[in-house]
């Protein structure tokens, strides 16, 4: 019997850089969002994740789109 994925769910993330501690370590701020449809296109998804990290006063680092997905048997 062949094993399947079926999509669960996914979330985007928006990576900020917040500057550095006092160690002079990299402060990242992420900021994410929740139910994003299977059927999203990249060029959608960069365009929606780059308009709201505008709204934002950290400078833009990284997106990233994780997708969770259920294996069946």
């Amino acid at each position: 019997m062949a094993a399947t994925l079926e999509f669960n769910q996914a979330t985007a993330k928006i990576h900020f850089n917040a500057g550095v501690n006092e160690k002079g370590h990299f402060i990242r701020k992420i900021k994410t969002y929740k139910f994003i449809n299977d059927d999203a296109t990249p060029a959608n998804m960069y365009t929606a994740l780059t308009q709201l990290a505008s709204l934002s006063s950290y400078p833009l680092i990284q997106l990233e789109k994780v997708v969770t997905e259920d294996l069946h048997n």
